[in-house]
Protein backbone atom coordinates (compact mmCIF):
# COMPACT_ATOMS: atom_id res chain seq x y z
CA UNK A 1 0.00 0.00 0.00
CA UNK A 2 1.45 3.48 -0.96
CA UNK A 3 2.01 5.87 2.02
CA UNK A 4 0.35 9.20 1.16
CA UNK A 5 3.53 11.79 1.68
CA UNK A 6 2.44 15.14 3.99
CA UNK A 7 2.20 18.05 2.46
CA UNK A 8 3.73 21.26 4.21
CA UNK A 9 2.90 24.91 3.42
CA UNK A 10 5.82 27.11 4.35
CA UNK A 11 4.92 31.04 3.99
CA UNK A 12 8.13 33.23 4.43
CA UNK A 13 8.37 36.69 2.62
CA UNK A 14 12.22 35.76 2.01
CA UNK A 15 12.72 34.25 -1.27
CA UNK A 16 15.84 32.88 -0.72
CA UNK A 17 14.22 31.03 2.75
CA UNK A 18 11.74 29.85 1.13
CA UNK A 19 14.03 28.25 -1.62
CA UNK A 20 16.02 26.96 1.03
CA UNK A 21 13.42 25.43 3.41
CA UNK A 22 11.37 23.91 0.20
CA UNK A 23 14.81 21.78 -0.63
CA UNK A 24 15.15 20.64 2.95
CA UNK A 25 11.97 19.03 3.35
CA UNK A 26 11.61 17.73 -0.20
CA UNK A 27 14.49 15.71 0.77
CA UNK A 28 13.43 14.89 3.65
CA UNK A 29 10.36 13.77 2.15
CA UNK A 30 7.79 15.87 2.32
CA UNK A 31 5.65 17.45 -0.46
CA UNK A 32 6.18 21.23 -0.07
CA UNK A 33 4.21 24.15 -1.23
CA UNK A 34 5.57 27.48 -0.70
CA UNK A 35 3.83 30.96 -0.36
CA UNK A 36 5.59 34.33 -0.04
CA UNK A 37 3.23 36.55 1.78
CA UNK A 38 0.19 35.29 4.14
CA UNK A 39 -2.34 36.92 1.69
CA UNK A 40 -0.83 33.81 -0.77
CA UNK A 41 -0.94 31.62 1.83
CA UNK A 42 -4.36 31.84 3.20
CA UNK A 43 -5.49 31.69 -0.66
CA UNK A 44 -3.41 28.24 -1.40
CA UNK A 45 -5.69 26.91 1.50
CA UNK A 46 -8.91 28.32 0.23
CA UNK A 47 -8.17 27.15 -3.22
CA UNK A 48 -8.52 23.93 -1.52
CA UNK A 49 -4.47 22.59 -1.41
CA UNK A 50 -4.09 19.32 0.86
CA UNK A 51 -2.20 20.64 3.26
CA UNK A 52 -0.84 18.77 6.56
CA UNK A 53 1.37 21.54 8.25
CA UNK A 54 1.99 25.35 7.51
CA UNK A 55 5.28 26.22 8.76
CA UNK A 56 4.69 30.17 9.37
CA UNK A 57 7.17 33.11 9.55
CA UNK A 58 7.21 35.00 12.24
CA UNK A 59 7.76 38.59 11.07
CA UNK A 60 6.19 39.43 7.68
CA UNK A 61 5.18 42.67 6.00
CA UNK A 62 1.39 43.15 5.67
CA UNK A 63 0.13 40.53 8.04
CA UNK A 64 2.52 38.91 10.90
CA UNK A 65 2.74 35.67 11.97
CA UNK A 66 0.46 36.34 15.03
CA UNK A 67 -2.04 37.85 12.97
CA UNK A 68 -1.84 35.11 10.55
CA UNK A 69 -2.03 32.06 12.79
CA UNK A 70 -4.74 33.31 14.49
CA UNK A 71 -7.13 33.77 11.11
CA UNK A 72 -5.57 29.52 10.06
CA UNK A 73 -6.57 28.48 13.30
CA UNK A 74 -10.13 30.12 13.14
CA UNK A 75 -10.97 28.48 10.02
CA UNK A 76 -8.67 25.44 9.75
CA UNK A 77 -8.72 24.69 13.69
CA UNK A 78 -7.45 21.40 13.29
CA UNK A 79 -4.98 22.49 10.65
CA UNK A 80 -0.89 21.99 12.62
CA UNK A 81 1.22 25.40 12.55
CA UNK A 82 4.54 26.26 13.65
CA UNK A 83 6.26 29.47 13.80
CA UNK A 84 9.51 29.70 12.68
CA UNK A 85 11.33 33.45 14.20
CA UNK A 86 14.50 34.53 14.97
CA UNK A 87 12.47 36.29 17.34
CA UNK A 88 13.58 34.86 21.12
CA UNK A 89 9.94 35.26 22.65
CA UNK A 90 6.89 35.01 21.30
CA UNK A 91 3.77 36.94 22.49
CA UNK A 92 1.57 34.53 24.68
CA UNK A 93 -1.30 34.71 22.94
CA UNK A 94 0.40 33.26 19.90
CA UNK A 95 2.15 30.49 21.85
CA UNK A 96 -0.93 29.22 23.19
CA UNK A 97 -2.65 28.96 19.20
CA UNK A 98 0.36 27.37 17.62
CA UNK A 99 1.15 23.53 17.85
CA UNK A 100 4.86 24.28 17.29
CA UNK A 101 7.90 27.36 17.72
CA UNK A 102 11.67 26.75 16.06
CA UNK A 103 13.90 29.60 16.13
CA UNK A 104 15.62 30.74 12.68
CA UNK A 105 19.29 29.77 12.69
CA UNK A 106 18.78 26.43 14.69
CA UNK A 107 20.31 23.73 12.94
CA UNK A 108 17.59 22.09 10.10
CA UNK A 109 17.69 18.96 12.03
CA UNK A 110 15.85 20.56 14.79
CA UNK A 111 12.99 21.95 12.52
CA UNK A 112 12.29 18.39 10.78
CA UNK A 113 12.33 16.73 14.27
CA UNK A 114 9.77 19.80 15.20
CA UNK A 115 7.76 18.74 12.06
CA UNK A 116 8.05 14.87 12.30
CA UNK A 117 6.53 15.18 15.81
CA UNK A 118 3.94 16.76 15.72
CA UNK A 119 2.75 15.49 12.23
CA UNK A 120 3.06 12.11 14.34
CA UNK A 121 5.23 10.87 11.07
CA UNK A 122 7.84 8.62 13.20
CA UNK A 123 7.35 5.00 12.53
CA UNK A 124 9.69 3.24 10.30
CA UNK A 125 7.35 2.50 7.72
CA UNK A 126 5.82 6.34 7.48
CA UNK A 127 8.53 8.30 8.26
CA UNK A 128 10.43 10.28 5.52
CA UNK A 129 13.34 8.42 4.07
CA UNK A 130 16.72 9.89 5.32
CA UNK A 131 19.67 9.17 2.68
CA UNK A 132 22.26 6.87 3.47
CA UNK A 133 25.96 8.03 2.75
CA UNK A 134 26.36 4.99 0.14
CA UNK A 135 26.71 6.46 -3.18
CA UNK A 136 25.63 10.10 -1.96
CA UNK A 137 28.29 12.50 -3.87
CA UNK A 138 30.21 14.90 -1.60
CA UNK A 139 30.77 18.87 -2.54
CA UNK A 140 33.90 20.44 -0.98
CA UNK A 141 32.56 24.10 -0.26
CA UNK A 142 34.88 27.03 0.17
CA UNK A 143 34.34 30.40 1.69
CA UNK A 144 35.20 33.04 3.89
CA UNK A 145 31.55 34.38 4.92
CA UNK A 146 30.43 32.53 7.21
CA UNK A 147 26.85 32.96 6.92
CA UNK A 148 27.32 32.34 2.51
CA UNK A 149 29.07 28.83 3.54
CA UNK A 150 26.28 27.83 6.42
CA UNK A 151 23.32 28.81 3.57
CA UNK A 152 25.28 26.49 0.62
CA UNK A 153 26.01 24.03 3.14
CA UNK A 154 22.04 23.53 3.46
CA UNK A 155 21.42 23.83 0.24
CA UNK A 156 23.35 20.72 -0.94
CA UNK A 157 22.85 18.94 2.46
CA UNK A 158 18.93 19.51 1.41
CA UNK A 159 19.47 18.11 -1.83
CA UNK A 160 20.91 14.60 -0.48
CA UNK A 161 24.59 15.82 -0.88
CA UNK A 162 27.11 15.22 2.14
CA UNK A 163 29.26 18.45 2.06
CA UNK A 164 32.86 19.26 3.30
CA UNK A 165 33.66 22.97 4.40
CA UNK A 166 36.66 25.30 4.14
CA UNK A 167 37.11 28.88 5.23
CA UNK A 168 39.90 29.38 3.50
CA UNK A 169 42.19 27.94 0.28
CA UNK A 170 44.38 25.90 2.29
CA UNK A 171 42.01 24.37 4.38
CA UNK A 172 40.22 23.60 1.47
CA UNK A 173 43.24 21.85 -0.46
CA UNK A 174 44.06 20.03 2.76
CA UNK A 175 40.16 18.87 2.48
CA UNK A 176 40.55 17.64 -1.21
CA UNK A 177 44.04 16.06 -0.09
CA UNK A 178 42.17 13.86 2.24
CA UNK A 179 38.58 13.23 1.17
CA UNK A 180 36.89 12.02 -1.92
CA UNK A 181 35.25 14.91 -4.04
CA UNK A 182 33.12 15.09 -6.80
CA UNK A 183 32.67 18.84 -7.18
CA UNK A 184 33.76 21.91 -5.82
CA UNK A 185 32.60 25.11 -4.93
CA UNK A 186 34.76 27.86 -4.70
CA UNK A 187 34.49 31.61 -3.76
CA UNK A 188 37.09 33.70 -5.70
CA UNK A 189 38.18 36.15 -2.97
CA UNK A 190 39.59 34.17 0.00
CA UNK A 191 41.62 35.20 2.25
CA UNK A 192 45.58 34.05 2.21
CA UNK A 193 44.86 32.23 -1.11
CA UNK A 194 42.94 33.29 -4.23
CA UNK A 195 39.83 30.57 -5.43
CA UNK A 196 42.12 30.74 -8.55
CA UNK A 197 45.30 29.72 -7.18
CA UNK A 198 43.19 26.50 -4.97
CA UNK A 199 41.68 25.88 -8.27
CA UNK A 200 45.00 25.38 -10.63
CA UNK A 201 46.48 22.98 -7.78
CA UNK A 202 43.38 21.30 -7.29
CA UNK A 203 43.34 20.34 -11.10
CA UNK A 204 47.08 19.31 -10.64
CA UNK A 205 45.61 16.91 -8.09
CA UNK A 206 42.75 15.73 -9.63
CA UNK A 207 41.91 16.59 -13.05
CA UNK A 208 38.74 15.53 -13.05
CA UNK A 209 37.11 16.56 -10.51
CA UNK A 210 34.61 19.61 -11.45
CA UNK A 211 35.16 23.31 -10.07
CA UNK A 212 32.88 26.00 -9.76
CA UNK A 213 33.38 29.58 -8.63
CA UNK A 214 31.58 31.98 -7.56
CA UNK A 215 31.98 35.69 -8.01
CA UNK A 216 31.31 39.26 -7.80
CA UNK A 217 32.38 40.02 -11.43
CA UNK A 218 30.27 39.28 -14.43
CA UNK A 219 32.56 37.51 -16.29
CA UNK A 220 35.56 35.83 -14.91
CA UNK A 221 39.16 36.57 -16.38
CA UNK A 222 40.65 34.81 -18.75
CA UNK A 223 43.16 33.41 -16.79
CA UNK A 224 40.68 30.91 -15.45
CA UNK A 225 40.11 29.11 -18.64
CA UNK A 226 41.05 25.34 -18.57
CA UNK A 227 40.97 25.84 -14.33
CA UNK A 228 37.50 26.08 -13.88
CA UNK A 229 34.39 24.15 -15.27
CA UNK A 230 32.03 27.12 -14.21
CA UNK A 231 31.07 30.13 -12.40
CA UNK A 232 27.87 31.30 -11.00
CA UNK A 233 27.74 35.49 -10.28
CA UNK A 234 27.44 35.77 -6.69
CA UNK A 235 24.64 38.57 -6.25
CA UNK A 236 22.50 36.70 -9.03
CA UNK A 237 23.34 33.32 -7.82
CA UNK A 238 19.94 31.31 -6.81
CA UNK A 239 20.00 27.80 -5.01
CA UNK A 240 18.33 25.94 -7.64
CA UNK A 241 20.73 27.18 -10.29
CA UNK A 242 23.77 25.98 -7.84
CA UNK A 243 22.66 22.74 -7.48
CA UNK A 244 21.33 22.66 -11.33
CA UNK A 245 25.43 23.81 -12.12
CA UNK A 246 26.74 21.09 -9.87
CA UNK A 247 24.66 18.10 -10.74
CA UNK A 248 25.26 19.16 -14.42
CA UNK A 249 29.34 19.42 -14.35
CA UNK A 250 29.08 15.97 -12.26
CA UNK A 251 26.80 14.01 -15.13
CA UNK A 252 29.12 15.37 -17.85
CA UNK A 253 31.78 14.37 -15.70
CA UNK A 254 30.81 10.98 -15.04
CA UNK A 255 29.72 10.98 -18.95
CA UNK A 256 33.25 12.02 -20.00
CA UNK A 257 35.08 9.05 -17.81
CA UNK A 258 33.26 6.05 -19.49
Amino acid sequence: MRIRVPTILCIDDDSETLALRRHFLQSSGYSVLTASSAVDGLRTLSDGAGVDLVLLDYMMPGMNGDEVAQKLKGQYPELPVVVVSAVAQLPQRLLTVIDGYVQKGQDPDVLLGTVSKILKFQSKEAAPMESSNSGRKTILCAEDDEDQLTARKLVFESAGFNVLLARSGPEALQLFQTNHVDAVVLDYWMPRMKGLSVAREMKQLQPNTPILVFSGFSSLPDETIGVVDAWLQKRDAQPDELLAEVNRLIKNMKNSSQ
